[in-house]
């Protein structure tokens, strides 16, 4: 198992791919790849379909892209889907004599068609077919800097749309991407065209926002309206109260390097942070819990998982309680903890007693594995 600083790194289980017609989710090339029994470049040469029953066709083969250990010759027979049965989520594709594209095929020498396959008119290449396959991609995005985690005023951001191209003609397309906040918009108008044989295109406008605030956008296109609200976009060096005051959601505040966001209790009579977000140092964050005048349970149960373990180990490192280890692992999805294997001496049920002492100092929600030992995962 590798390890870097207290970063453990856990295993990754790949499920298998099950085939079913149903709801089609987008797979990459890859996967395409890896879990179809055969993949040809050809043409439906004959089709034969009796009511009620799903269409067979025979496709005349141009490429074969992938083998099954049966082989092929010329042509390969193979079933479509049943219009009559019913389809969850996507209508059953039917394809025509004369129509060519990639055909991705599952069984063993009795081939069923997928819904995965993809015709074209243009003359396309499988290479250029199976380029199309992108996978769980975003649409519609914004990023600074090359990320899209936290954003700031000054500097220019860049909203991203990606135009989808399915039936790789060539395509014109006009698209308005806007962003807006109550002080500040942005507008423009894009017009191109995606190229023959091409399954998608991204299209970008840059614009620098002026304002601290809440942001919108949106992206029209004539495949429809998207749009997207809750952005945060902060003056660099601004206070919490600041971006609270601007209309940043307080759960949504940025806090500089080195501080962690919390957020004052409601029923607390001393309103130290006039029940409004604050960024503190790491080690009064167990103080200020203690003193119970920060809301860390109801704010932190509703954050990522990954804020929750930095959080977590944040609070046990000034906790006091005798932690010889600790960091993250399984992709970083536990926190591991150890103890010194010596503490097991000092105090009866020391087991019990450091479990429950840990998960008591964490108030809220975070998965733990505790050991005790010499070494990491002893």
């Amino acid at each position: 198992m590798k390890t870097r600083l207290l970063i453990i790194t856990g295993m990754v289980i790949l499920l298998p791919f099950s085939f079913a017609y149903g709801l089609v989710m987008p797979m990459t090339t890859q996967e395409v790849l890896d879990e179809f029994d055969m993949i040809l470049l050809g043409i439906i040469t004959d089709k034969k379909q009796s009511e009620g029953n799903a269409p067979a066709y025979t496709i005349e083969i141009e490429e074969v892209v992938k083998q099954d250990s049966f082989g092929v010759s010329k042509s390969v027979l193979a079933i479509g889907c049943n219009p009559d049965k019913g389809h969850l989520g996507t209508p059953c594709p039917s394809y025509e004599i004369g129509d060519r594209g990639l055909f991705l095929l599952v069984g063993n020498n009795n081939y069923e068609v997928s819904f995965y396959s993809q015709v074209s008119e243009p003359n396309c290449t499988s290479k250029e077919f199976l380029a199309n396959y992108r996978g769980l991609e975003h649409g519609f995005f914004w990023t600074q800097d090359g990320q899209s985690k936290t954003f700031f005023t000054g500097k220019p951001i860049d909203i991203h749309y990606t135009v989808n191209n399915r039936n790789m003609q060539e395509k014109d397309y006009s698209v308005m991407l806007s962003a807006y906040s109550g002080k500040f918009a942005f507008s423009d108008m894009i017009n191109g065209t995606v190229s023959e044989c091409v399954g998608s295109k991204i299209v970008t406008a840059t614009f620098v926002p002026t304002i601290m605030g809440t942001y919108g956008f949106n992206a029209d296109s004539d495949e429809g309206g998207f749009g997207m609200s809750g952005m945060s976009i902060i003056d660099y060096g601004s206070t919490p109260l600041e971006q609270y005051k601007a209309g940043i959601h307080a759960q949504d505040v940025w806090c500089k390097d080195g501080f962690i966001l919390v957020l004052k209790r409601d029923n607390t009579a001393n309103l130290i942070f006039d029940n409004k977000p604050a960024c503190v140092k790491p080690y009064t964050v167990s103080k200020l819990a203690e003193r119970d005048v920060i809301e860390l349970a109801s704010f932190y149960n509703n954050r990522p998982l990954v804020e929750r373990l930095y959080a977590g180990m944040t609070i046990l490192q000034f906790s006091g309680i005798p932690i010889s280890t600790m960091g993250l692992y399984d992709q970083d999805k536990i926190l591991g903890i150890m103890i010194d294997e010596d503490e097991l001496d000092k105090i009866p049920d020391a087991r019990d007693y450091f479990d429950r002492t840990i998960r008591e100092a964490i108030p809220f929600n975070v998965p733990l594995k505790i050991t005790f030992g010499k070494y990491w995962g002893g």
